[in-house]
């Protein structure tokens, strides 16, 4: 048993699991890690439970040996509609039943909470927005959470980053590490570092989410009684614009900045998925699903727009989460820089 608590953490093996479940262990936790997806941690205060959250008998398996969990962290993406909410009521039943001590379930949500896939919206979007009619993305699993949880000792909390960049193994679509590839394949190509969208693309206002302070914010929403049963807008420490980054990103690559009007970047990676399979080989780099990338850029996002390609402002207000006293901040530029070097120092690009 730690001192700090037992965590759950569903999807322990993704993009915002993966930093989660490190912090926590750094921070002194025990940590049971649930996926699909074997994990390589290597901890004595680590279990993995090998578990897809949609079968029920094998997950309230799993729960019945996590009677000692206090905090769950639901960073597993299970989609939309009703698999997902039978998936999260499957959940709380188990919790409810088999850990007597669980206090605080953190919800992992995003941007699309404020319709920022269905085209323009009010912005800087604060945490009480009125809710979109037809948008999909999390009002059912939270209106389930809230309740379930009305009247119980436990209690929920929630974030709503935008475009969570880090690294995975065997879940490495990201934005950051699509990026590096775009760059990489210029660099192969030997031409200049084009913008993939539009100009209007290039202009408007952008945030993007680093995992690891994903990981931090989570963790200190989730264990401070203040901000119990609240939402928390949190990105990066401002809003960008391509326009400002792209030099920087250019000369990391050793690449000629140029502006916007290249190729979308969806079909960039389509068209060149052989230079970069045949590159990768060359290096002996680690695997990226190339062939995957392109439609995970264009997302759920209304055409013509995708997760890079959206053609107005995308920012929200996290006013809230800094007046609850978490002030850890990251810069975009310095993100970038910092993942690129990880990316080269761990062959994941060239």
């Amino acid at each position: 048993m730690s001192a700090r608590g037992v965590a759950l953490v569903l999807g322990a093996t993704g993009v915002t699991g993966t930093p989660l479940t490190e912090h926590l262990l750094a921070s002194g936790w025990c940590v049971y890690g649930l996926s699909r997806r074997p994990s390589g941690v290597q901890d004595g205060r680590y279990c993995h439970l090998l578990v897809d959250i949609h079968d029920k008998p094998a997950l309230h398996n799993a729960l019945r040996g996590c009677r000692d969990v206090t905090h769950v962290f639901d960073c597993a993406s299970v989609g939309t509609g009703t698999a997902r909410i039978e998936a999260l009521a499957n959940l709380l039943d188990g919790l409810e039943a088999n850990a007597p001590d669980f206090r605080n379930i953190n919800l992992q949500q995003g941007m699309k909470y404020y319709g920022c896939h269905l085209g323009p919206f009010a912005t800087p979007a604060r945490e009480d927005a009125p809710r979109l009619a037809g948008n999909l993305f999390y009002y059912a699993d939270e209106d389930l959470i809230r309740r379930r949880q009305a009247g119980k000792p436990w209690t929920w909390t929630a974030l709503r980053p935008h475009s969570v960049c880090g690294y995975a193994d065997g879940n490495p679509l990201n934005l950051a590490l699509v990026l590096a590839v775009y760059c990489s394949i210029r660099c192969e190509l030997a031409e200049p570092l084009w913008f993939p969208a539009s100009v209007r693309c290039f202009e408007s206002q952008f945030q993007v989410m680093d995992a690891s302070l994903l990981a931090r914010a989570a963790l200190y929403v989730a264990t401070n009684r203040p901000c119990a049963n609240n939402a928390f807008n949190l990105n990066n420490s401002e809003c960008f614009r391509w326009r400002g980054l792209w030099p920087g990103v250019a000369a990391y690559f050793g690449l000629k900045a140029e502006g916007a009007g290249g190729e979308p970047l969806a079909d960039f990676l389509t068209r060149h998925a052989g230079t970069w399979n045949a590159l990768a080989a060359r290096h002996g780099l680690r695997v990226f699903p190339i062939e995957r990338a392109a439609a995970w850029v264009r997302g759920d996002y209304t055409a013509p727009n995708s997760r890079f390609a959206a053609e107005y402002d995308i920012c929200t207000d996290t006013t809230k989460i800094r007046q609850a006293g978490f002030s850890d901040a990251v810069g975009n530029a310095a993100m970038f820089q910092r993942l690129f070097t990880w990316y080269r120092d761990n062959r994941v690009i060239p």
